[in-house]
């Protein structure tokens, strides 16, 4: 099935992503769409679905809010060996799901969506959230193997030149608005971070021209005024219309992220870096860097900077080949 994979996908990219992007800016849902599609073509399909092993017939995918192409690299994949997906959408905006299905329906494949919380009967669930809601959905589902994925994030470390990691340091904090698991929480560094801040400062704002950023929870406010009050009372503070760079002491690091928002958190070295995040090594998922090797505790992709929200095809996501595993062999 993959070659209605691939014309099915044509579809999609084909569209504008106006309105698809969950409150994305125009120009960045349109930026994130095609950054999504462009890795899926005939040879990464066909890799992925061999590493992936045998599917079941039927996929649920639990898709969450927040990066809105989550579901489409998956249920790619699935299609491409032959299985059929239904996509159970977020409530609160589901055209993504409702375009995937659209396009890969009329390339004459098994792809249905809804938002009702009552899942379909079938062969397998993956399940995008909470920890709560994944572990819900296991529950609910004893005698369907569920592959979940629940709360994870992903910080940056810039251990090199400081002017070379901003450009791709502000591509990656202004791809989906720094939503997701991918995108950096914090910038470490055991450079300048004087230098480094003022250099992602003007990145940023050349971003902000090229993808504006897009609409904002406002529920975000109190947190975004604490950090930039916490760093002009102790560190450093840059700020554009719809930006920010702080520098604030490591032990203020904060495990999410805010849209738009670099925090940089100087270190002395790797060890003080390791021990910062060893207490959070369960929620890890990507090391963004200029210095690859690191192997800190937690974490299960290393990358370049500027591709932590761009992850190639095949791969692993936290630790697990996609869509490995989910035929009960002992069912099967």
């Amino acid at each position: 099935m993959l070659e209605p994979t691939l014309n099915a996908l044509a579809g999609l990219r084909s569209l504008d992503a106006i309105g698809l992007g969950q409150g994305l800016s125009a120009e960045n849902a349109q930026a994130c769409l095609d950054q999504a599609i462009r890795p899926l073509h005939a040879e990464t399909l066909a890799a992925a679905v061999q590493a992936a092993g045998h599917l079941p017939k039927s996929i649920c995918i639990v898709v969450p809010p927040g990066v809105f192409t989550i579901p489409i690299e998956w249920t790619a994949i699935a299609t491409a060996g032959g299985a059929a997906v239904h996509l159970k959408a977020p409530s609160a905006d589901p055209a993504l799901c409702r375009a995937l299905a659209d396009a890969f329906s009329t390339a004459g494949l098994d792809v249905s969506w809804s938002t009702d919380r009552d899942l379909p009967l079938v062969d397998a669930i993956i399940a995008f959230g909470g920890d709560d809601t994944v572990a819900s959905i296991s529950d609910q589902h004893p005698h369907t193997p569920v592959l979940g994925y629940g709360h994870r994030f992903s910080v940056a470390f810039v251990g090199g030149d400081p002017l070379a990691a901003a450009g791709p340091i502000a591509l990656d904090t202004a791809r989906y608005d720094t939503r997701g698991c991918m995108a950096p929480t914090a910038v470490f560094t055991t450079t300048d971070p004087t230098v480094l801040a003022k250099a992602i400062a003007k990145q940023m704002g050349a971003a902000e021209q090229r993808t504006p950023r897009g609409k904002v929870d406002g529920a975000l406010g109190p947190e975004w005024r604490r950090r930039l009050g916490l760093a002009r009372v102790l560190g450093q503070v840059w700020t554009g219309e719809k930006w920010a760079v702080t520098v604030t002491p490591p032990a203020h690091f904060v495990p999410s992220s805010l849209p738009r928002m670099v925090n940089i958190y100087p270190v002395a070295d790797i060890d003080e870096l390791r021990a910062v995040l060893s207490p959070w090594a369960p929620s890890l998922s990507t090391l963004g860097t200029d210095t690859l090797g690191l192997k800190l505790p937690g974490i299960h992709r290393e990358c370049a900077l500027g591709s932590m929200q761009a992850p190639p095809i095949p791969r692993s996501h936290d630790g697990r080949l996609m869509l490995a595993g989910l035929v009960d062999q002992d069912r099967d």
